[in-house]
């Protein structure tokens, strides 16, 4: 019987190292959720300041070519009153 006493033993040890290294692997990967979604928090407001600034440069550079675009007229027509005068 001593023989099986022993092997009841190892084999309790090896059950108690499997349930602490389940343990620890679990902390472990915890752990690392937790960095994970502090990183993806930290990505995901970049990536939407980032977004509202390229809102703010395509509302402005919408606005600069829309002001163009109503200057355009009004510079034509003060160029050819100039001309207008000049040949006088």
């Amino acid at each position: 019987m001593a023989g099986g006493d022993v092997t009841v033993e190892i084999l309790k040890g090896i059950r108690d190292e499997i349930r602490g290294l389940r343990a620890d692997t679990n902390q472990r990967f915890d752990e690392t959720n937790e960095r994970l979604d502090r990183r993806l928090h930290t990505v995901e407001t970049a990536l939407l300041d980032l977004a509202e600034q390229q809102r703010f440069v395509v509302r402005y550079t919408k606005a600069i070519s829309e002001r163009e675009s109503r200057l355009e007229p009004r510079v034509v027509e003060l160029e050819t009153r100039v001309d207008k005068l000049e040949s006088k």
